[in-house]
């Protein structure tokens, strides 16, 4: 089983409170396309600092006569790193935005997890 943790506004008018579900594991979407998946989701300024860390180390590299095995070395950890941590950078993001983890929910895909939380705890809150 998978672990979701559940993030809602507090103040959203509808009854379950606009759940955002994230699943506690590596992101490969983030890993493949890095800024282009934070723009998806709203996170300009993760964008904008994925971007700039992006052409940092490839300029950097250049400007140092880095050997361009080391560089895309470095560029293949950082996008790992990215991987690890990007639902940890969407939930940052998502608690700027007014959201609060309401619950943690398992199950084997996304859908059961949605449907463990509709049917437990956004049913007890009513």
């Amino acid at each position: 089983m998978k672990v979701y943790s559940v993030q809602t506004l507090p103040w959203s008018s509808a009854s379950d409170g606009d759940p955002v579900i994230i699943a506690e594991r590596f992101n490969w979407a983030a890993f493949l396309f890095g800024p282009f998946w934070a723009l998806w989701h709203g996170m300009w300024r993760t964008a904008i600092v994925l971007l700039v860390i992006a052409v940092a180390v490839g300029g950097f590299g250049a400007l140092a006569g880095v050997a361009a095995d080391l560089v895309s070395a470095v560029q293949i950890l950082i996008q790992i790193a990215i991987g690890l941590w990007a639902n940890d950078l969407r939930r940052a993001a998502l608690s700027r935005r007014g959201y609060v983890e309401r619950a943690v929910v398992a199950g084997n895909s996304h859908e059961e997890a949605e449907h463990r939380y509709f049917t437990t705890v956004a049913r007890d809150a009513v």
